[in-house]
């Protein structure tokens, strides 16, 4: 839940920072795209999606919808639609900074930096507004990757000419510092950040460890304690507190911290190694085997998405719906944007009679996905069990239509997460060159 709660976070600011830009060269059905980011500041990101959606069905060429839709799949990590979306935003408006913005964010998630590097910079030339230091933070990160250290910190300072309380940008110098060895510096930025409401990922560990550097041990405690308290997952914070415990002649807690660490860290590594073990045997057929696995790694991680939804699969597969309805609507509640598992949902529901439930679910899936034959195959049975000839017939061509178009490959059931990973054509595409050479 905690991912699908940093996404709609994300998409919020999307909203926030983009929306002036599009709306000032684009002509839209406002009203509509109004509601869509209505519905994106309320947190309701399936909503805004299928809004969005519905105004570039009815107007094609439509920049601004598609322009948001491009940023709502880059936070789905679904880079070829996102991309895809966001050409057709630029088709008619090509010199807006916005989109080039765009075009380096998704560049960066697939992994072509130099690439992304010269998307953001054509966004500060094209004029990013008052949203320059959101471009600058980008740059700061890609130089970091690229480990040009000199050009980071020139790019993170212009985050702070231009907004002197970034919390993201102080702690990205206070690291730099720490990495030059210079943990005064550090900890003047650190905690500057750690004034910020929330305080950035990252800054208790960081600053723990500079009070550490400085040989203020106390402080280090104190600090690296409240980095924990606040996130008891935190393993850099857990892992330095306990030796800076031990460093101090505190045995006994040091002990326990480090115990706490190594227990932390065995329960994430089982669950992963679960969870594997538990596609692999599902991909073999074994799904007895396979749901033993996936509901141990359920025990260690209660609301863990991607095995709830696995499990529902499986459980489908078994001939279990009601089980799997039970563990698919855990997972949707935990990533409401996961097509598969609406999928899913629509199967149960059809083997259950519950078309009316059927139908809504699948059409769900669609609107994630409008590219995945298996829906429309599964949208022509319900409207079949519907008696809707026309429409079923209908959906089962376009099903037999999607399954024929070159480099389709059938989805595994029992690996969404790894369904949309973008391959080295789609990278190719977006950035211009062979990821794999």
């Amino acid at each position: 839940m905690g991912r699908f709660r940093h996404l709609v976070i994300g998409f919020c600011i999307l909203a926030t920072i983009l929306a002036p830009a599009v709306h000032a060269q684009t002509r839209q059905p406002n009203a509509t795209l109004a509601a869509g980011l209505a519905e994106l500041n309320r947190g309701n990101v399936f909503e805004a999606i299928r809004t969005f959606k519905e105004i570039v069905r009815v107007e094609p060429s439509s920049p601004a919808a598609s322009f948001y839709l491009s940023g709502l799949y880059t936070g789905m990590g679904r880079y070829g639609t996102a991309y895809s979306y966001l050409k057709t935003a630029m088709k008619d408006n090509p010199a807006q900074g916005a989109y080039d913005h765009q075009l380096g964010l998704i560049r960066r998630n697939v992994g072509c930096r130099p690439e992304a590097l010269s998307a953001f910079q054509q966004a500060l030339k094209a004029g990013m507004g008052k949203d320059e230091a959101s471009v600058w933070r980008q740059i700061g990160d890609l130089q970091v990757d690229l480990l040009d250290w000199d050009k980071a910190l020139d790019a993170y300072q212009n985050v702070l000419r231009l907004q002197p309380n970034d919390a993201s940008a102080h702690l990205a110098i206070g690291r730099f510092y720490l990495d030059r060895n210079d943990p005064q510096r550090a900890v003047s930025e650190l905690r500057t950040a750690l004034e910020s409401a929330p305080p950035p990922d990252g800054v208790y560990s960081s600053l723990g460890r500079a009070y550490r550097a400085l040989g203020d041990l106390e402080s280090a405690v104190s600090i690296l304690q409240k980095g924990v308290e606040r996130n008891p997952a935190d393993q850099d914070s857990l892992y330095m507190l306990g030796q800076v415990l031990l460093a101090l002649g505190r045995g006994k807690d040091g002990k326990r911290t480090m115990d706490e660490y190594q227990s932390l860290r065995d329960r994430l590594s089982r669950t992963n190694s679960l969870f594997e073990s538990a596609i692999e045997r599902a991909q073999s057929g074994e799904l007895d085997r396979s749901e033993g696995l996936l509901k141990e790694a359920l025990r260690i991680a209660p609301r863990y998405a991607p095995a709830l939804q696995a499990l529902g699969a499986v459980q489908l597969n078994r001939g279990n719906t009601q089980g799997a309805l039970e563990m698919l609507k855990q997972a949707q509640a935990s990533n409401p944007l996961d097509s598969e598992t609406y999928f899913d949902m629509g199967t149960a529901y059809l083997r259950s009679g519950r078309l009316s439930e059927a139908m809504d679910m699948t059409l769900r899936a669609r609107t994630l996905d409008e590219e995945d034959p298996r829906y429309q195959t599964l949208l022509g049975e319900i409207y079949s069990k519907m008696n809707k000839t026309a429409e079923s017939r209908a959906a089962f061509d376009l099903g037999r239509e999607l399954q024929s178009r070159p480099g389709y490959r059938p989805a595994d059931p029992y690996a969404s997460e790894m369904r949309h990973r973008d391959d080295s054509a789609t990278v190719k595409t977006i950035c211009g060159y062979d990821a794999d050479k």
